[in-house]
């Protein structure tokens, strides 16, 4: 299934099935530019609001061309966010240390990093090209997630 289809559909489902705390009213409140700069090198866009829960930053002259925030809602929603990308994803791997919880999904691998912190799920994913992402970009994508997981926390 193409991943946008997959992705509207869980969003979909997200908002039936998650509640929302009412803090985060938009994805581009979980990140701004000022915090994907100082996890990517490069000159940061202001975040723009997509149509599937995300939030997309462009990166000029760094070790990504974009980075994407996606809200997946509220922490209730973890196993059935998390079943999805094993039932559709080909399986996750689990990551210790990142907020809550932590994992990539199998297809994407080090691209992207889906985390519950504070009481929601989140992603960062990165676009960097047809080939892997650089170690610098894979940093990146740690650091971005752990910032947002300790703003949530906070």
């Amino acid at each position: 299934m193409p991943r946008c289809v997959w992705l509207f559909g869980l969003a979909l489902a997200c908002l039936g099935a998650c509640g929302d705390d009412g803090e985060i009213s938009s994805p581009c409140d979980l990140a701004d530019a000022e915090m994907v700069g100082s996890s990517f090198a490069g000159t940061v866009s202001e975040g723009v609001e997509g149509d599937f829960f995300n939030c997309d930053f462009e990166v000029e002259g760094g070790p990504v061309f974009s980075v994407t925030v996606f809200d997946y809602g509220d922490a209730d929603g973890w196993d059935s966010t998390r079943e999805g990308f094993v039932d559709n994803r080909s399986g996750v791997t689990d990551i210790d240390g990142l907020g809550d919880r932590a994992f990539y999904p199998n297809d994407t691998g080090a691209r992207e990093l889906v985390v519950q912190a504070g009481g929601r799920i989140f992603s960062v994913t990165v676009f960097s090209g047809l080939g892997d992402p650089h170690a610098e970009a894979i940093e990146g994508i740690a650091d971005l997630s752990a910032a947002i997981a300790e703003r949530l926390d906070s």
